[in-house]
């Protein structure tokens, strides 16, 4: 089985994870959080959580696992377009400007007209125009209203999106909606991400939306955003050991709390280009970083996915695509992984997204999964005869099955395959004007689901006016 890294290196990195667990600590900001890790007998000093070895052995076997060896076909998925974006990059102008609302609900009508794309989620952060009285809820009865997919909510909320800076309460409030609208109570209906804050700390915001997610016993994923150099150590084996620490801890909260609750990892930390103190997303190091902590994850049967389709970047140009095509193929050459999951659209570095870049990284998905795919090995028994024909033909044409061809052969119908015809051809070669031809079809082509009267008036409320059912 291909790894990245040897079992005796990924043994003493978990040792080195439960040293500074128990000799470290980690900073929780709640002190009914640490009141808790008390009560299990584990060390507290001020904020700082000291957590033994066999108190964290002990969370994690009530964790639900994960079986890696159940094999899969391999594949690249997308999750939803830009991730948590509060910027846009306005792709006929060049000019990089806030997030509205008609850019999320644009979001939405790309994410339902793709296969590609599993769940639903607010991608553009925290609208400048949201005029509801609680922000955060908003967006997530946004997702509600114009998607039909799983919710795995990205974006948490903060004392600047919730109605009277009251955290908590607004995230308690848009997980039971989501509960209310599916009516269903005995199991999770979404997926809250949950981002620590390096080095090694849970602050009292965090806490609040965790609390929250436990409390409404809605799945949960933790996924740490270090920064090498700045908020993370500054080697790629150091910071994979601190973010795998810090989780950990996040994790063994969690279970103490609410034993068997689901909860998965990811990783979202990379390398940081300390001439401008920015993260550098769209490079190799990067996914090393994903790819090691993906195999810790994999060691101790935690669920974990990998992550691709970055972009450092803040235009829709030659380099966009390679670090896309880059942190998305990298991954399965690496390590034994079955699926990555992409954010089609990013730009530097989760900041900013481009339409265009969604339906251009969409492509790149597609070519991905033909490579993947592999070749038919079969041979047609009547090859020969094939042949034969062919040969007295001089060509294949009109002979041969398309069916077979289409089967064998991807053709793409954005990027440009017209070689030296391609100077008659400027219209069918001009990639923004193909790219704006699908995403306009596609936004023409979005119908918004269907919802029952109970659901609509549930959502009501909690709408932005543009978004209000009339």
């Amino acid at each position: 089985m291909r790894k990245f890294i040897d079992d005796a290196t990924i043994q003493s990195a978990y040792m080195q994870v439960l040293e500074i667990l128990e000799k470290v600590g980690v900073r929780f900001e709640r002190e009914d959080v640490r009141e808790l890790f008390k009560k299990w007998d584990a060390r507290v000093e001020g904020d700082k959580v000291f957590i033994p070895r066999n108190l964290m052995e002990e969370a994690l076997d009530s964790t639900p696992k994960q079986d890696y060896t159940v094999p899969a076909k391999k594949r690249v998925v997308a999750a939803t377009p830009f991730s948590n974006a509060p910027f846009i990059l306005d792709d006929d102008t060049g000019v990089i400007r806030r997030c509205n609302i008609d850019d999320a609900v644009k979001l939405y009508q790309i994410n339902e007209t793709s296969t590609l794309y599993e769940c639903t989620n607010p991608g553009c952060a925290d609208p400048v125009d949201n005029d509801a009285p609680d922000q955060f809820v908003a967006q997530v009865a946004m997702s509600l209203k114009y998607s039909n997919k799983y919710p795995s909510i990205g974006l948490r909320a903060t004392g600047s999106n919730s109605q009277n800076g009251d955290v908590y309460g607004s995230a308690r409030r848009a997980l039971r909606l989501v509960r209310e609208f599916y009516d269903v109570w005995d199991e999770p209906v979404m997926s809250q991400g949950i981002c620590p804050n390096p080095p090694l700390a849970y602050d009292q915001e965090c806490l609040d939306n965790l609390c929250a997610a436990i409390d409404e016993q809605q799945a949960i994923s933790i996924f740490p955003c270090s920064l090498g150099f700045m908020t993370g150590p500054e080697s790629i084996m150091e910071i994979v050991i601190h973010d795998f620490a810090m989780s950990l801890a996040g994790l063994a909260f969690i279970q103490l709390k609410s034993p068997g609750h689901p909860t998965s990892l990811c990783e979202f930390s990379t390398i940081s280009n300390i001439q401008t103190l920015q993260p550098n997303y769209g490079s190799a190091e990067g996914i090393f970083i994903q790819v090691i902590y993906y195999e810790l994850c994999k060691y101790l049967s935690i669920p974990c996915v990998i992550c691709g389709s970055y972009g450092d970047g803040t235009a829709v140009d030659y380099q966009a695509g390679m670090e896309a095509m880059l942190t998305t193929t990298l991954p399965f050459s690496l390590t034994e992984v079955n699926e990555i999951w992409c954010y089609p659209g990013i730009l530097a570095g989760f900041a900013c997204g481009s339409f265009h870049k969604a339906i251009l990284d969409e492509e790149m998905m597609l070519y991905t999964n033909r490579m993947l795919q592999g070749v038919e090995m079969t041979v047609d028994p009547k090859l020969p005869e094939l042949l034969a024909a062919g040969m007295d033909a001089g060509t294949f044409l009109g002979i041969g099955s398309m069916d077979t061809y289409r089967r064998d052969n991807y053709m793409t119908k954005i990027f440009n395959k017209w070689g030296i015809a391609q100077a008659n051809n400027t219209e069918k070669t001009n990639l923004a004007y193909k790219v704006q031809q699908v995403l306009e079809s596609r936004i023409a082509a979005y119908q918004l689901p269907e919802r029952s009267a109970a659901q609509k008036k549930l959502l009501q409320p909690y709408l932005p006016s543009q978004c209000q059912y009339r």
